[in-house]
């Protein structure tokens, strides 16, 4: 069995846990932005849609305290690491050169008297000791290996990834919006949904056509559309390059030209955040581009919307579900739809 764990966004362990098992992964547990697992064969991890990366898991070490002597202890664990299973491993999934090249990625919970930077000078120095014909680099990109180290307080999980790049990198995703959804999120909205192939989705605030995309990947037949035209043209181009061709319409999402009923589920991720100021306008906007969702889907469809004010929406959700992206958190808000 092969030890691995995902990483994934938090609010989102327990449905990328799921989908997981369903892939052929014996999960062993769940912690804070991660799922612990083991599998026979490695060859499904590149089809987990939910989670933002895969990792060999090296080593776990304990008793990593927050004082700056723990920067050579590091070192020491480092040195120490056992790579060959990872790289046997992850060698039945893509070549790797013989002077590979490497990266580090570091992150903490709790307070420490040293950085990340500290972290990774240490780490790589540990690989180098042992390994000295490879070559460290800075940048992620231009590594043909990345270790993760995962520091939680006193304890500490160590990785080392298995596909060349993170599953949340969508190879299509070339063209950005502002506010523009994560790959990984859509794809759990659509798990949350209970979404199926064959049923008509539609986003009434597509963007660069993230949601479409994930539908339309897993076989729905999707169609969207934004009032802003520069957006469709992002979402157009994101859609060719993955070969597909969702509905795109420019429309107000206020004023949906589609008929009543006419879909099975509306998944959608309209203006929120920061930059985003909460007047009349906006209140106007959510509650009649709700209700608007609400004729287009059929009765018993679903609707889904990630936001950070749920209470412009004129109806208690079935469920939400709060998580974490790019420093905020919004919640996912379910409705069937009566």
């Amino acid at each position: 069995m092969f030890p691995v764990f995902a990483v994934t966004t938090r609010g989102l362990e327990a449905l990328s846990a799921a989908e997981m098992q369903s892939n052929g992964f014996t999960v062993t547990g769940t912690r804070y932005r991660r799922v612990e697992a083991a599998c026979t064969t490695l060859d499904s991890a590149a089809n987990l849609r939910t989670v933002d990366d895969v990792f060999f898991r090296l080593d776990q070490w304990h008793d990593i305290r927050h004082t700056r002597d723990q920067l050579q202890h590091l070192r020491q664990l480092t040195a120490a690491l056992d790579l060959g299973p990872a790289l046997a491993a992850i060698a039945t999934l893509r070549p790797l050169p013989h002077r590979l090249s490497f990266s580090i990625t570091a992150n903490y919970v709790g307070k420490r008297n040293y950085s990340v930077p500290e972290i990774k000078t240490q780490m790589a120095d540990g690989v180098l000791s042992q390994h000295g014909h490879w070559r460290y680099v800075e940048e992620d990109d231009a590594a043909d290996l990345n270790l993760r180290l995962f520091l939680e307080h006193t304890e500490a999980t160590v990785g080392a990834r298995l596909l060349a790049h993170p599953l949340h990198r969508r190879p299509y995703k070339q063209h950005h919006a502002p506010g523009s959804l994560k790959p990984t999120v859509a794809a759990a909205m659509l798990q949350l949904a209970q979404a199926e192939p064959g049923q008509h989705l539609i986003d009434p605030f597509c963007g660069a056509g993230t949601v479409l995309i994930e539908a339309s990947l897993a076989g729905l037949n999707a169609v969207g559309g934004d009032i802003d035209a520069d957006v469709l043209q992002y979402a157009a181009a994101n859609a060719r390059s993955a070969d597909l061709r969702p509905g795109l319409m420019q429309w107000d999402a206020t004023r949906i030209p589609l008929p009543c009923s006419s879909m099975d589920l509306a998944i959608t991720n309209p203006p929120w955040g920061r930059q985003i100021t909460v007047d009349a306008s906006l209140t106007t906007l959510y509650q009649r581009a709700f209700d608007d969702m609400r004729r287009v889907v059929r009765p018993g469809g679903h609707i889904l919307i990630l936001t950070t004010y749920p209470d412009l929406i004129p109806a208690v959700p079935d469920d939400q579900l709060e998580i974490s992206v790019f420093g905020q958190n919004p919640v996912i808000l379910h409705y069937t739809n009566a």
